[in-house]
């Protein structure tokens, strides 16, 4: 069967940067081991697969589903935006539709936090997991969900977050959400820049982000439940720390109303298209 896909580069101020993944648009959704096989085969790191009338939609990486992916949801939205003529006003979400705008070439997520508790661990354990120095956790870590819980921990520096080097196992235990992934974002916040880092992880390997919006909304969700003003606006810089032939910052754009509504978004480029045959 041929799949038709879209590559993406999301969150990127640029064409050749930000967090690459493929869109693949579809009549219905295939099986996850299809869709995973597919996400393997084009080597991304996160493929989305979306219904051509918007009413369904799944993100996978080579590794694992995900039940929740801002950078899924906004990629979807501007391969759609692009094959339409018009930006859906939502797509299906974990908790219900999301919804979803286009301003300035900017693509738009709306998410709510209400779901946020302590990290289950301490600060030694989450530093011997997270590969820090204890004394560089800034404030209280908590485990927050706008679509998928993560692990969200402040540290001192941008330094101490460019040298974080989380253990596999030990991040599988500390930050495990039920949906058998361990994800934690780690950031350094310095006035309105956000340096941010984010790992996911089983027992065996961890892989870090180019992009991740669910992070972000997560970051939004943390700052609204220790008592950041509303409102703010945030630039979130990632990307830092991930190697390749050439660097591939992100930028992401966070924005919490005076409704506490929390808004995630940034710059979306078609930059190829094809079909794959499985």
């Amino acid at each position: 069967m041929q799949y038709h896909f879209f590559l993406i580069n999301g969150f990127a101020e640029r064409r050749a940067s930000g967090a690459p993944v493929a869109v693949f648009l579809v009549d219905t959704l295939p099986d996850e081991a299809v869709m995973r096989q597919l996400a393997y085969q084009l080597n991304q790191p996160e493929a989305v697969f979306v219904t051509a009338n918007g009413d369904a939609i799944r993100s996978v990486a080579p590794q694992f589903a995900l039940p929740f992916s801002g950078l899924a949801q906004l990629a979807a939205a501007a391969v759609l935006h692009q094959q339409t003529g018009r930006c859906p006003d939502s797509l299906p979400g974990r908790y219900g539709p999301i919804r979803l705008s286009h301003d300035d070439h900017t693509y738009w997520f709306r998410a709510w936090a209400n779901r946020t508790q302590p990290a289950a661990a301490g600060t030694m354990e989450l530093a011997s997991a997270l590969g820090v120095d204890a004394r560089d956790i800034a404030a209280q870590a908590l485990t927050v969900d706008t679509g998928l819980a993560q692990l969200m921990v402040p540290l001192r520096s941008r330094q101490a977050v460019l040298q974080a080097a989380p253990h596999p196992a030990l991040l599988a235990q500390v930050a495990g959400n039920g949906q058998h992934i361990a994800q934690a974002a780690l950031w350094h916040r310095d006035g309105d820049i956000v340096m941010l880092r984010f790992f996911s992880s089983d027992s065996f390997s961890v892989y870090e982000d180019f992009g991740a919006g669910g992070a972000v909304a997560n970051l939004g969700g943390w700052l609204l439940a220790t008592g950041d003003d509303a409102p703010c606006r945030l630039k979130i810089e990632q990307g830092h720390t991930i190697h390749r032939p050439n660097t591939r910052l992100s930028v992401l754009h966070l924005q919490i109303g005076t409704d506490r509504a929390i808004g995630v978004g940034g710059r979306f480029w078609l930059v190829g298209e094809g079909k794959v045959e499985l």
